[in-house]
């Protein structure tokens, strides 16, 4: 039975997913699971465990700051953040009154990240994804449930190639879809504007 990893790690209840955030988080999870050779199921990433710094012998990062230079002849984790869209047939445009006089809304979002796996050999990459995707796959209820999203899910392993960035190495995406939905409050501290005229709003640009 999968054990609880999410001891380490900051609920979102604060600010809710951003795209900073949720890149920040898939990596914090990655760099954890990877650090401890009791997490790994494939043995020959047992020695080859995250450190932070340059000495680490698998390099795990937010793909906005690595370079093929960086790699070297590492293995690395790089994760990169894909389009947010909202869902319209989810969406309420107001959830009512509080008692407090707010008026609630809330918007029903979907996002994906996809983590690349890259070594310099095509057997090496695809164990290195295993080891990711069975990772992210096994874990991904306690993270939905922990951080408090509606969804939390491994959605495709894409196929073995050779990585454009570097031909010396090969790369097998794989991508992660979460939702969420984001909800606030409107008080309306002023009475709304009834009389609106063209020529107000274009006063600054008329001549006199």
């Amino acid at each position: 039975m999968p054990e609880d990893r999410t001891t380490q790690q900051s609920n979102l209840c604060s600010l809710g997913p951003r795209p900073q955030i949720m890149t920040g988080l898939f990596v914090s999870l990655l760099q954890d699971h990877f650090a401890d050779a009791d997490n790994i199921e494939h043995a020959v990433f047992r020695d080859r465990l995250y450190v932070a710094g340059e000495e680490t012998k698998i390099l795990i990062e937010d793909a906005t700051v690595w370079t093929p230079d960086r790699t070297q002849k590492r293995p690395a984790i790089i994760v990169k953040r894909n389009a947010w869209k909202h869902l319209k047939r989810y969406t309420l445009a107001n959830t009512g009154v509080t008692e407090e006089g707010y008026v609630g809304h809330s918007k029903v979002w979907r996002g994906s990240h996809t983590i690349f796996c890259v070594a310099p050999k095509g057997g090496e990459t695809e164990t290195l994804a295993a080891e990711t995707y069975l990772f992210l796959m096994r874990f991904g209820p306690v993270f939905r449930q922990y951080f408090q999203l509606l969804q939390f899910e491994l959605v495709d392993i894409g196929a073995l190639s050779q990585l454009e960035e570097d031909s010396t190495h090969y790369v097998v995406p794989i991508t992660v879809m979460y939702g969420w939905d984001e909800t606030w409050n409107i008080r309306q501290h002023v009475s709304p504007m009834r009389d609106v005229r063209l020529s107000r709003i274009f006063s600054t640009y008329l001549d006199d």
